[in-house]
C-alpha cells in the first residue's frame, strides 16, 4: 500500500513511461496509448482521496457517444468522461489501501480499453 501520494506517483513514473508530470499528476505513454494518472477528490464524496486515471478515445465533436457507451458496456471497468474537450474512458481508485499491482492494472487496463473504443469509432 502507498503511505503518501508522492510514493505512488514516483512508483508510477518508474513503473511507465513518463513525458510530463508535476507534484500532482503524470502522463504515461504505453505501448496502447496515453494516458494520465492523478490525485484528486471523488466526485461522488469530496473528502474521499482517490487515483484518477484516464485514457482518450476520440476528440468529442467526432466520437458517437452512444455508440461508445453502447461498446464500454461489454468492458470490465471505466466510463466515459469528456474532459477537455476529448472523450476519455476515466476510472477512479480509492488511494486508501491502493496497492501497486492493482494500480498497474487498472492503467494498463484503462488505455487498453481505451484504444478498443477507439477502434470502435
Amino acid at each position: 500500500m502507498f503511505a503518501s501520494w508522492d510514493e505512488c506517483l514516483a512508483h508510477v513514473k518508474e513503473t511507465f513511461e513518463s513525458d510530463d508530470s508535476s507534484s500532482i499528476h503524470a502522463r504515461l505513454r504505453l505501448e496502447a496509448g496515453p494516458a494520465m494518472v492523478w490525485n484528486g477528490k471523488s466526485t461522488a464524496d469530496p473528502e474521499y482521496t482517490v487515483v484518477h486515471i484516464a485514457s482518450p478515445i476520440a476528440p468529442a465533436d467526432k466520437a458517437d457517444l452512444l455508440h461508445l457507451a453502447a461498446a464500454s458496456e461489454d468492458l470490465p471497468l471505466g466510463a466515459l468522461r469528456i474532459m477537455n474537450e476529448t472523450v476519455h474512458l476515466h476510472q477512479a481508485l480509492p488511494f486508501a489501501g491502493l496497492e501497486a499491482e492493482r494500480l498497474d492494472q487498472a492503467i494498463r487496463l484503462a488505455v487498453t480499453e481505451a484504444h478498443a473504443l477507439m477502434r470502435e469509432i
